[in-house]
């Protein structure tokens, strides 16, 4: 029987005895930084060739790799590059945050507290803020610029995948593997909101330009949109195929969502109407997207430890880079759209990469 048959039969298998052994393998799996379906592919596959960047067409701009940053003792799954473009943040299953110069790549600080893998980062608007999510299921703010910790959240019963700040800096949101949503105000750390989808692990939220509208990345395949005010659902997105959907994104005019599955696609929704625009096909489950500021690319990190850029509009794939030896996790985007930050997260890659465009 192939592989991602028996992985399928399993889940049902599961589903049927004890429902929540789902949410619980899936965790592992993401904390381990592989999956059933790559840890094969991984043992099977040949060593990966050294860093490159391949084009797959005439694109006036590539990126290419700058540095390699090595200093994290464990797969990295999380990545976030500060609004003035000059400090990157890193998370890992070594239960670390790492404060980078991005131009330099110099290890400016290391941050600890954490018990479990850090997740999920994400810097405020300001540049002031640094906000931590960890599979010990709290979340924490931290001074970006001194390193000290302000304040812990608890309340959610999972482990957090995903952070999100609101473009005015007062309102965080966190997805979770208890299968909740929560909104609250970062200022004061007082919990607001908690939403509950039931569409099982919450695993990426993002927040609209306008601070109005809040996605959602679900298990259960969705993407769903809710007011971010009030906390009403929106809209539920649906085209995703297979498992999971991984990782959301808001165009910068705040007119598309840019969405990545592990059914291999890429889907970019118009949020006028919720309809597909457009479905860009992968070979490998996409764990990570990622807009360009300007607009008109996408990246994403998939399972076979590529970055690829697409062009927005034709949906045409613009180049591959290639260099990581394991999944890539993350992705973030320099404010200027010059630099790429790809993270490695995997027991065969626990390195960050920076890619500056030529």
């Amino acid at each position: 029987m192939p592989l991602m048959q028996k992985f399928s039969t399993l889940i049902r298998f599961l589903k049927l005895k004890n429902p929540s052994l789902v949410s619980i393998g899936l965790l592992l799996l993401v904390l381990t930084g592989t999956q059933i379906y790559g840890r094969t592919v991984a043992q099977e596959a040949s060593p990966t060739p050294p860093a490159t960047a391949a084009s797959q067409n005439t694109d006036p701009t590539n990126f290419t790799l700058a540095k390699t940053l090595t200093e994290h003792a464990g797969g990295v799954g999380t990545v976030a590059i500060s609004p003035d473009g000059k400090i990157l943040v890193s998370g890992s299953s070594d239960k670390s945050i790492k404060i980078w110069n991005l131009e330099t790549g110099e290890l400016r600080r290391t941050l600890t507290g954490h018990t479990n893998p850090v997740l999920a980062v994400a810097i405020s608007p300001d540049g002031k803020t640094l906000i931590s999510g960890s599979s010990d299921k709290t979340i924490k703010i931290w001074n970006l610029e001194t390193g000290r910790l302000r304040r812990t959240l608890s309340g959610h019963a999972g482990g957090i995948y995903s952070v999100a700040i609101s473009p005015d800096g007062r309102t965080l949101v966190s997805g979770s593997g208890d299968g909740k949503i929560k909104i609250w105000n970062l200022t004061t750390g007082g919990l607001q909101r908690t939403l509950s989808p039931r569409s099982g692990m919450i695993l990426s939220v993002a927040i609209s330009p306008d601070g109005k509208t809040l996605a959602s990345g679900n298990q259960d395949l969705s993407v769903k949109l809710w007011n971010l005010t009030n906390g009403r659902l929106l809209r539920n997105l649906k085209g995703h195929t297979f498992y999971a959907v991984w990782s959301v994104a808001f165009s910068p005019d705040g007119k598309m969502l840019v969405s990545g599955s592990h059914d291999k696609t890429i889907k970019i929704w118009n949020l006028e109407n919720g309809e597909v625009i457009r479905t860009l096909q992968d070979e490998s489950p996409v764990f990570s997207v990622a807009i360009n500021p300007d607009g008109k690319t996408i990246a994403s990190g998939d399972e076979a430890s590529n970055i690829k850029r697409w062009d927005m509009n034709t949906g045409q794939l613009l180049q591959t880079l290639s260099g990581h030896s394991d999944q890539v996790r993350s992705l973030a985007f320099s404010r200027d759209g010059k630099i790429i930050v790809s993270a490695g997260s995997g027991s065969r890659d626990e390195t960050i990469r920076i890619w500056k465009s030529q």
